[in-house]
């Protein structure tokens, strides 16, 4: 397979080039999503101009349109302000600064990056019986105890419901007494991995996975 020829330009950086390389030994964070950079990415190598991108991330599309979790309004990809204890609409995570969010102008909805590929349904091994699948609202969390905030999965046939972050198991409390999983104190590396367990099926089987938007 070919390589990945360079970007010679992208929303997230107009105006210069950005190029592609594999060799981030020292690490960099990613300007998109905020996360560490190991192995490939994207750098600009203009003067003075560090930006960098994971080869991942450079497939988010600047718009999405009719997603699920906000279907009424386009979600437009643009860098968030500074703003402490910013959170994620849909996992409730924390959001690094400076990183980008989906947003929606006319709800004030925010939406990390990673949480738009999320399915609408998977199957885990915490609850094998039935699908669960992502809604909006609140419960109890099967697997942690704890409260769910905003979007879980959830089996309608059983009422159970489960964290994004608690799919694999209760996660575990942060040390230093921070919130317990689901209420925003996870880390967004524990998300990031979550998310890329679902989207690459791991130990779950998904079902009705979203339209490719990227």
């Amino acid at each position: 397979m070919a390589a990945p020829s360079p970007i010679t330009s992208h929303f997230a950086h107009p105006g210069h080039e950005l190029k592609l390389r594999g060799d981030y030994h020292i690490p960099h964070s990613c300007d998109l999503c905020g996360e560490t950079i190991a192995g490939r990415g994207y750098s600009c190598h203009h003067r003075r101009c560090f930006f960098d991108l994971h080869e991942d991330c450079a497939a988010y599309p600047e718009t999405l349109t009719s997603f699920f979790v906000h279907p009424w309004h386009d979600l437009t990809l643009s860098r968030a302000a500074a703003t402490a204890g910013a959170v994620c609409h849909v996992c409730r995570d924390a959001v690094p600064d400076g990183a980008f969010l989906y947003r929606c102008a006319p709800c004030g909805f925010a939406m990390h990056p990673r949480c738009s590929r999320l399915p609408r349904a998977v199957r885990s091994e915490l609850h094998p019986e039935h699908a669960l699948a992502a809604v909006a609202g609140m419960g109890m969390c099967a697997a942690c105890g704890e409260p769910c905030h905003v979007w879980v999965y959830r089996c309608g046939l059983c009422n159970v419901d489960l964290h994004i972050g608690c799919l694999h198991g209760a996660r575990p409390r942060p040390s230093g007494g921070g919130v317990a999983a689901g209420g925003g104190g996870g880390t967004g590396g524990q998300e990031a991995q979550l998310v890329g367990s679902l989207v690459g099926a791991g130990a779950f089987t998904l079902i009705n996975m979203m339209e490719s938007n990227h």
